[in-house]
């Protein structure tokens, strides 16, 4: 048996393998995978983006400049604030997004599916109590309920 440390510090780096396998199949860095995640529900503006990735703005210019050049985001003006800028999904960017999430969300629902069902809704529960208690951002999507 583990400790608690080293069970989430292998968990994580298994997470982190197959989000990265599935990134690799698309041709897109993690990254930016990352940042098409942070856009699937919704357009952001550059500051929001900046903060839910824990990136310093240069460093989220760059992923949406490059990410833009492929032709899958596009920045327009915020319709509230003409000196924000607002990065969206494009309709290629939304199709690879819904592909690659639908995909990593397979491989951990499969990853889990050899547990008993009380086993991975505990898994669930204290996987989200942990995520809430340290207000990581909705960097995969919005929570369902």
């Amino acid at each position: 048996m583990f400790t608690t440390p080293v069970a989430l510090v292998r968990l994580s780096y298994l997470v982190d393998s197959i989000y990265a396998d599935v990134c690799s199949r698309h041709g897109v860095s993690v990254p930016q995978a990352q940042l098409m995640c942070v856009l699937k529900d919704q357009p952001r503006g550059m500051s929001e983006i900046s903060a839910m990735l824990r990136l310093d703005k240069s460093s989220v210019t760059g992923l949406v400049e490059r990410a833009e050049r492929r032709g899958y985001l596009s920045r327009a003006m915020s319709p509230t604030d003409r000196r924000a800028i607002t990065v969206s999904l494009t309709p290629a960017g939304k199709q690879l997004t819904d592909t690659f999430y639908g995909q990593v969300s397979q491989r951990l629902t499969d990853l889990a599916a050899h547990l008993p069902a009380a086993d991975r809704d505990q898994l669930t529960r204290i996987a989200t109590l942990l995520v809430l208690n340290e207000d990581v951002p909705d960097v995969f999507g919005l929570p369902t309920s």
